[in-house]
């Protein structure tokens, strides 16, 4: 029986923007995804419900979400993320042949990723919002054992058949719940995942820290031209209490920075992340700027840059917190949020955070980033 479009947004992309249950069915085609384009303008129920879930996902970030319509290449997104789910399911055991065909599930995964990158604000906030749940995707496993056996059923209820007189028969239900890991972070999966994040930057900005592909700033950088969109991730990515959990998501920009420059990326690019990055040390800074003293020394700096944590500190921490200082040396204006300086308390605290943050670097890594810093803006 075919497939409908109505079936595909309410089966699954309604539950993936909203949250629940999703079914995973049989891989999308090609012709079959060009059938859902063209019948999408008549899907209105499940086209209604899956738009307005993305608004309300949205509205945590802006303060006016615009209306969203789903569109040809979101419906190419969601059948591609959909495919990489087949490719975990439990039916593909049943596949003859299946090297070659699920081959073909991938390479048509590859094809549907294959859409421009976002150039504005509406595209980063709708592609967001159809993907915003990706990392939170689970599958739940359900072992049922009895007296004679057992099965597993992935992603499935079992059979009541299997659960009845569970005294008389020894019947037990282990349950188990598969991660990103265990359904996208196949090596032959996640180079597309990769691609599928590239196309929707501000979801990439906002799941740091997390498994999966590394950040591109090449692609995420557009984030950072929408005022209210980089004040949200600044603030999303700083939202844990505890201090190693905090600063993942500031580590790996870090890091994904580290990398930026030794692709030659265009100055102004250059400046734009180095400014979000300080805009985060700076956030650091002001949160603790209502301490009675405020040149006390930084509980957060004496426990992550302690030499002795060196070996375990997460990548790009380093390069984090040595960032303002490095741009000190290149271009002081870079080095200062604007404003930073105007207030009393916030001075102090930030020019103890300095202080402390140069005591723990070493002059060879200070002029090392500088140097790297000084050739990417040229």
């Amino acid at each position: 029986m075919a497939r409908t479009v109505t079936q595909f947004l309410a089966n699954f992309v309604v539950p993936l923007v909203r949250g629940g249950a999703m079914q995973v069915g049989r891989p999308i085609s090609e012709p079959e995804l060009t059938v859902f384009i063209q019948d999408l303008p008549h899907a209105s129920v499940p086209l209604v419900a899956a738009d307005e879930a993305r608004t309300d996902a949205v509205a945590e970030l802006v303060v006016r979400p615009p209306s969203f319509v789903l569109d040809e290449d979101e419906l190419h997104l969601a059948a591609a993320l959909h495919n990489l789910l087949f490719l975990e399911h439990p039916m593909v055991d049943t596949w003859t042949s299946p090297t070659s065909r699920l081959e073909r599930v991938r390479e048509t995964a590859q094809r549907f990723v294959a859409r421009p990158r976002p150039s504005n604000r509406y595209q980063l906030l709708a592609r967001h919002g159809l993907l915003h749940n990706l990392f939170d995707v689970t599958r739940t496993d359900v072992t049922v054992s009895w007296w004679t056996g057992s099965a597993t059923f992935q992603g499935q209820q079992p059979p009541a058949r299997l659960t009845r007189w569970g005294a008389l028969r020894r019947v037990s239900a282990e349950k188990k719940t598969a991660m990103y890991s265990d359904l996208l972070g196949d090596p032959d999966v996640e180079p597309i995942v990769g691609e599928l994040l590239r196309l929707t930057p501000l979801t990439d900005l906002l799941s740091q820290p997390r498994e999966g592909p590394p950040l591109d700033w090449d692609c995420a950088v557009v984030v950072l031209r929408d005022a209210e969109l980089a004040r949200a991730v600044a603030y999303h990515s700083l939202r844990h209490r505890n201090a190693e959990a905090m600063l993942g998501a500031p580590a790996r920009f870090a890091a994904a920075f580290e990398r930026y420059l030794e692709r030659s990326p265009p100055a102004q690019d250059v400046r734009a992340v180095a400014a979000f990055l300080v805009h985060l040390n700076a956030l650091l800074g002001v949160a603790e700027s209502r301490d009675r003293d405020l040149d006390a020394p930084s509980p957060l700096l004496t426990t992550l840059l302690a030499p002795e944590r060196a070996a375990r500190r997460a990548r790009g921490l380093g390069t984090f917190f040595a960032l303002p200082d490095a741009l000190a040396k290149v271009d002081p204006r870079l080095a200062v949020p604007p404003g930073m300086l105007d207030d009393e308390l916030y001075r102090r605290r930030w020019e103890r955070h300095r202080a402390q943050s140069r005591a723990m670097t070493s002059d060879a890594v200070l002029d090392n980033l500088a140097g790297r810093l000084k050739k990417a803006l040229q």
